[in-house]
């Protein structure tokens, strides 16, 4: 019994039509050919939290939400300059500190209302 020869075993064969690629193709910056089939590499981008952590600076608690900000520009920075993995720190770390300046002025707006109707309560009881 003999062995099977898998298709294609070291032979040639040559540009077929549906290899060829269509007429007018231009190759992409981030295509790579082998042979003449391309192949596309995709790049990750961290997600951008500028416009987020700008709402908390500006609706909750600033100064976590000044931090915030910085982070999120540093990681649009390092994004520019093809650095993903510090992208992606900077982005954690605004992502972290967007979400804290979210929580602090909640729990700041929750504790401030509880203050003033607790007064206001106090205050006209008295009347």
């Amino acid at each position: 019994m003999s062995k099977a020869t898998p298709f294609n075993a070291g032979y040639n064969q040559g540009l077929t039509t549906y290899q060829s690629g269509l007429t007018g193709y231009q190759q992409r910056s981030g295509a790579k050919v082998y042979g003449s089939t391309p192949a596309v590499t995709t790049t990750y981008s961290p997600t951008n939290w500028l416009c987020p952590a700008i709402f908390s600076c500006l609706f909750c608690f600033w100064p976590l939400g000044l931090a915030a900000i910085y982070y999120a520009w540093e990681a649009n920075q390092r994004e520019e300059r093809n650095d993903l993995f510090g992208a992606e720190q900077s982005a954690s770390c605004a992502r972290t500190l967007t979400y804290a300046s979210i929580f602090v002025g909640v729990i700041m707006l929750g504790v401030s209302l509880a203050l003033f109707f607790t007064l206001h309560q106090k205050t006209n009881h008295h009347l």
